[in-house]
């Protein structure tokens, strides 16, 4: 089989499964039978005392002026002298009333936004032992919601009534994985940010904006552990989280680029990652899942990158595809937003340190000939006439090579380290760009900014502190 065959296939193979990955678990879930509800009470929504219809208070909206919420609780000898309380997760404020007497309350209730007093978003009700009678109780949970400034399809995320939790202990639990994440991503941030002020390899200023907003939805994630808030800020902190994690996915997404060597395909890439990642951000009714779209998008979009990168034999495309479809199987976890996505991109930023230590210096500073241009292209070198040089552009840590005839070539060394190969044939003009000054036919000068003209017809700008380089060039 040859080896354009075997990539073929390879990044097809790649491809599909990473797909089965993304949208396997959710085509199961609508083909199958719905799962039998989890034991718990029984709730009624009573419009009027005497009238009230079973609901699933998962999916209940809470859109009338005030929700009334029932249901019975069965006084055994456990009940009877174990602590007992009401355990409210809401975007409301609620009032508890038990056997027809108030027991308690999480902000003040009201029919409108005036006279409504916003609750935490967290509340545990304890229920006096004495007001706990043997055999059946009632209670009644009253809330109101006036205080969102954006609609919310689950308000409703726990409601139970059982033995006394301290919330703090499960909430502290759940999230001490992330806690210790924060420190490392604290680290990988700090270092990926002096590395690109040192400019030395891999920091960069997409890495640095990556670092920066997973380890900002860490702290948000886990803000709940140290910050007592009202409702409205849970929907600010969810608000939050959802967008960092957009941010994330598109720096993932660009960041993949560097796999196609086609202008054109790369726009196309840009385009369908910002159509997906606004499908994500716009479609799922729960911001949890608005966040987890997001982040599937992003990899996706590197999954199809790294996937043309695998077809033009590219060094670690194979690698980083695997790493795609391991990655959008790995995102159908329980809580996976409140752990193991962090832990995906610390094993991210460390596997991209691992690669700049070890990475080989030596194939940077090979000379090119009279003639010919050596190109590092991961393994491989690109061997490229002086003459055919039209221009190159910066792309993060590699380089676009655009030669005069339109072909775009990849190169893994980044732009001062070609220009170093050929320093008498190459003229940088922007810290983006270096051209072929034999290319070039005419310079524009204007207030806004100079421009050199080169023999395909493209304008490329001149930086300020390259001016007086570009004019003894040309002198």
């Amino acid at each position: 089989m040859a080896l354009g065959e075997r990539n073929r296939l390879i990044a097809l193979a790649l491809t599909v499964t990473g797909l089965i990955a993304l949208l396997g678990p959710q085509l199961t879930a609508m083909l199958s039978p719905p799962p039998p509800r989890a034991e718990g009470p029984v709730w009624t929504l009573c419009a009027a005392p005497d009238r009230c219809q079973p609901v699933d208070v998962s999916r209940l909206p809470l859109d009338a002026p005030i929700t009334t919420l029932r249901t019975t609780f069965a006084g055994d000898r456990a009940a009877l002298t174990a602590p007992q309380a009401v355990h409210i997760a809401a975007t409301a404020s609620a009032e508890v009333w038990w056997n027809g007497e108030r027991i308690g309350a999480n902000g003040r209730v009201g029919p409108d936004k005036a006279r409504e007093v916003p609750g935490r978003f967290s509340a545990v009700i304890p229920v006096p032992q004495d007001r706990i009678r043997p055999g059946e109780n009632r209670i009644e949970i009253r809330m109101s919601a006036h205080h969102l400034w954006a609609p919310i399809k689950r308000p409703i995320h726990h409601l139970a009534v059982g033995p006394y939790r301290d919330p703090l202990h499960g909430t502290l639990r759940h999230y001490l994985p992330t806690l210790l994440l924060i420190g490392l991503l604290g680290f990988a941030f700090a270092g990926s940010a002096i590395l690109w002020l040192l400019r030395r390899r891999p920091g960069s200023a997409g890495l640095t904006l990556l670092t920066g907003a997973v380890l900002a939805q860490a702290v948000v994630e886990a803000s709940k552990l140290a910050l007592t808030y009202s409702y409205p800020w849970q929907l600010a902190r969810l608000a939050t989280v959802a967008g960092l994690a957009a941010l994330a996915a598109l720096v993932v997404g660009l960041g993949a680029r560097q796999f196609i060597a086609d202008r054109r395909l790369r726009l196309w890439l840009v385009a369908g990652l910002i159509l997906a990642l606004a499908a994500a951000l716009l479609e799922p009714p729960w911001w949890d899942a608005k966040a987890l779209w997001s982040f599937r998008a992003g990899v996706t979009a590197a999954l199809f990158s790294a996937g043309l990168g695998v077809l033009r034999n590219v060094r670690r495309a194979r690698l980083a595809q695997a790493a795609c479809v391991f990655a959008l199987a790995l995102s159908w976890s329980p809580d996976f937003l409140d752990s193991l996505y962090y832990l995906l991109f610390l094993i991210l930023f460390g596997a991209l340190a691992v690669r700049a230590l070890y990475a080989p210096t030596s194939s940077l500073t090979a000379p090119a000939s009279a003639q010919t241009l050596s190109l590092p292209n991961g393994a491989s070198r690109l061997l490229v006439r002086i003459s055919d040089l039209l221009h190159i552009r910066a792309a993060d840590d590699y380089s676009i090579v655009i030669l005069t005839d339109g072909r775009e070539l990849l190169s893994t060394a980044n732009l001062s380290a070609l220009i170093a190969l050929a320093p008498d044939h190459l003229l940088r003009i922007h810290r983006s760009h270096a051209i072929n000054p034999g290319r070039i036919v005419a310079i524009h000068r204007s207030g806004k900014g100079h421009a050199v003209e080169l023999t395909n017809g493209c304008r490329l700008p001149i930086g300020r502190t390259r001016r007086a380089a570009v004019e003894a060039w040309i002198a």
